[in-house]
């Protein structure tokens, strides 16, 4: 198991990511009444010393299963963190194909990070889910309690609107906002049930299996973890932080040698608040905000297009809004097709690792077993290629995540050219 350590401080990734934030347009983020969630991701390279924040989103919605696309159009999941994340990797996908951090190994086929560079994750609310439950006594540095009571807004102690999966605990759930320490949660919300896990569950999820996800990790030469995690909120509680990330974990061992658990440095700080932070006075915004670090030079992108490597230029735009999980702004007419979808969608991130292979044959020969046409293959049998992957989450679903939904599987059967 790693132990991760870092010299960049809190103080200089909260600063970095506010700065990031403040210099994006007005357009999409709150108003005085709102509030909403800002996660990041913070690149800092060990040796020049230079940080800076490549992905970022914010978001606090997240839709019901009755209303998941089978095209990849729509996010089920707009929570900030899952946003940067999603960010994250299409600012991974576009240095794949720049000589910047990646290098190209020709023997192994594979593409090498450099050493040098590390990452850090930011938000200013603690994760939903088992990170928002301190156990009373436990802060109290007492004996640990069994269970929590049944969510109480009007408590002092902090609790999760997360809700308990079936299945996980001795008997039948009677009331799924337990507020059982360590358990699998899916995200809060009212109405039809979602099938999202918690952003805790997720970031655990990512300190075994990498951040870069199941199509990037086949052409990475190891997974890609977050060095720290940094909380810029007055409720969160290193205690139960850490042990949503990690220490519930603790002593089960991974039987994959290439994905191993990760202890982050987590990293919590109250004094630094974000101007948009919930209060009880605020409506939560109901936009999602999505930026990646993409070069601002036009001629790039034209030129893209021209050689038709990425399709309409809202495509390449490194600021998007959303709304109910699509691109703001798109007509009643185009709602249902994937002129709605954003960036970071299933569908438009899909499109843009099959454009990788297109211009990689070394690449391409992973995954084309035969003549078949790349724009032919379908999101979901393309990551059943990814056997590394597929194999260590499996294990992983086996040891540590038992209860974690499974969407049906023709929310994955979409191709390239899906409309």
């Amino acid at each position: 198991m790693c132990n991760c350590d870092t010299n960049l401080s809190f103080e200089d990734i909260s600063k970095i990511c506010y700065d990031k934030f403040d210099l994006l347009p007005k357009t999409g983020k709150p108003s005085a009444n709102q509030w909403t969630v800002l996660s990041c991701v913070v690149e800092h390279n060990r040796q020049t010393r230079d940080s800076r924040v490549v992905a970022l989103g914010c978001g606090t919605k997240c839709i019901g299963y009755t209303r998941h696309c089978p095209k990849g159009f729509m996010l089920n999941d707009s929570h900030a963190e899952v946003l940067a994340r999603r960010a994250f990797l299409r600012y991974l996908y576009h240095e794949l194909d720049h000589d910047r951090i990646f290098h190209w190994d020709a023997k192994h086929r594979y593409f090498e990070l450099s050493e040098h560079v590390e990452y850090h994750f930011f938000s200013t609310q603690t994760p939903c889910g088992d990170a928002c439950i301190v156990d009373e006594s436990v802060a109290m540095g007492l004996e640990k309690s069994a269970k929590r009571p049944r969510l109480d807004v009007n408590s002092e102690m902090v609790y999760t609107g997360g809700k308990l999966i079936a299945g996980q605990l001795p008997g039948a759930i009677t009331d799924d906002m337990e507020q059982t320490p360590g358990a699998l949660r899916t995200k809060p919300g009212r109405g039809v049930r979602t099938l999202s896990m918690s952003c805790s569950d997720k970031l655990a999820r990512w300190c075994v299996l990498g951040v870069q996800g199941a199509l990037i990790d086949s052409l990475v030469s190891k997974p890609i973890y977050f060095s720290s995690l940094n909380f810029s909120c007055p409720e969160a509680h290193q205690v139960s932080v850490e042990r949503a990330i990690y220490k519930r974990w603790q002593g089960r061992s991974s039987k994959h040698t290439r994905f191993q658990p990760q202890q982050p440095q987590i990293r919590i700080d109250a004094s630094l608040t974000f101007k948009y932070s919930q209060r009880g006075d605020r409506q939560p915004s109901p936009n999602g905000l999505v930026w990646s670090q993409l070069p601002d030079d036009l001629r790039y992108v034209l030129i893209f297009m021209l050689l038709k490597v990425i399709s309409p230029l809202f495509a390449y735009r490194p600021y998007e809004i959303s709304v109910n999980g699509k691109r703001q702004g798109v007509t009643k007419k185009k709602l249902e097709s994937a002129q709605a979808a954003l960036a970071v969608s299933k569908f438009k991130l899909f499109q843009t690792f099959l454009n990788l292979l297109q211009s990689h044959a070394e690449l391409r020969a992973k995954f084309q077993r035969d003549d078949s046409d790349l724009e032919h293959m379908t999101y979901a049998f393309c990551k059943d290629l990814c056997e590394d992957y597929q194999q260590a989450w499996r294990q992983l679903k086996e040891e540590y995540f038992q209860q974690w939904t499974c969407k049906p599987k023709g929310l994955l059967d979409f191709t390239s050219k899906s409309e």
